[in-house]
């Protein structure tokens, strides 16, 4: 019986003690290493971060690996699919001003939470996800192509910098 197991079942005697139990469909043993294992759990999520060993760079280029936390595919997933039900390109009766002021929170609040560990990915699905709707209300609202409406997106965006809590707390990720 590896550490790991035995751990498991005294953890599982010391909650049936003080009468809790352990669910077993979330409790599982996870090899984090750097090694490639074959047929088991290599990484595992808890509270909406995936720890898994991930590819890093030191101060010096090289490359090494460790495990770290990263917002997981499911929560990036409630994310975007809240992102749609906002339903932001039907609207276009609003203004972006609108917009700022009802979403600002809760995007600040996204990134303030995922974007601790390893926010590269997070960054880029987050930002992807809000500029598609934003660009999606601009050609409904305004009656434009994809092109001139990514155009004149951008051009708001220079001018107004911090409408969005995106535009300037991802910016230096994303362009």
């Amino acid at each position: 019986m590896s550490d790991a197991t035995r751990l498991k079942n005294r953890l599982s005697e010391r909650f049936s003690e003080v009468g809790l139990v352990l669910n077993a469909g979330k409790t599982n043993i996870a090899y984090i290493d750097t090694f490639k294992r074959r047929n088991v759990a290599t990484s595992f999520t808890f509270l909406g971060y995936d720890f898994k060993v991930r590819t890093l760079k030191n101060f010096k280029g090289e490359r090494y690996r460790k495990c770290m936390p990263g917002a997981s595919n499911a929560a990036m997933r409630k994310i975007t699919e809240t992102i749609k039900k906002w339903r932001i390109h039907r609207s276009t009766a609003e203004s972006l001003l609108d917009f700022a002021r009802r979403y600002n929170a809760i995007v600040r609040g996204w990134i303030e939470y995922y974007g601790k560990f390893w926010s590269r990915n997070f960054n880029y699905r987050l930002w992807s996800a809000m500029q598609s709707r934003l660009l999606k209300w601009m050609q409904s609202k305004y009656r434009l192509s994809n092109r001139k409406a990514q155009r004149k997106l951008t051009l708001v965006r220079k001018e107004y910098p911090k409408l969005f809590v995106h535009w300037y707390l991802l910016r230096a990720s994303n362009e």
